[in-house]
């Protein structure tokens, strides 16, 4: 069994990136691209990269021991409710950026937010793995959450 854990702080204002850093955040988070949720520098790169780092104190639990393959992003401090945060965006990102991973799932205290790859690509309308495979389509989608 295979198991990472990862703590990360962050101190930003908020989880989307300024309109400003769409490209920046973009050409990041293409240079970290994986295809294995394994890879823990990438991994790490890629989760901050997405914003969840500029959301509060975090720890990463990486579930590779079996398919399904999964991230929980656990927060020991959150800079806003759990309940006003929507965790989409970030978790699509990973998603589409992390070759092999299935489902990415936030939780704080009792909270719990959970997102899948078939979600994620119901809510694109295309596969989420195009992210990781095309970078028109990750620069596209990082724009739009600068909107």
């Amino acid at each position: 069994m295979l198991l990472g854990v990862v703590a990360l702080t962050g101190c930003t204002t908020g989880p989307e990136p300024a309109p400003s850093s769409a490209v920046s955040q973009a050409d990041s988070m293409w240079q970290s691209r994986t295809a294995h949720l394994g890879e823990n520098s990438k991994v790490i790169a890629l989760t901050a990269d997405a914003g969840f780092g500029a959301m509060g104190t975090q720890t990463l639990t990486l579930h590779t021991e079996s398919t399904p393959y999964a991230l929980t992003v656990a927060y020991t401090a959150l800079d806003k409710p759990f309940n006003t945060v929507d965790f989409t965006p970030q978790a699509t990102l990973l998603l589409g950026t992390i070759a092999n991973l299935d489902r990415v799932e936030v939780t704080a205290g009792t909270d719990r937010f959970a997102l899948t790859s078939t979600q994620a690509s119901a809510n694109l309308g295309f596969d989420v793995k195009e992210l990781g495979r095309n970078k028109d389509k990750l620069l596209a989608y990082s724009r739009s959450l600068a909107d």
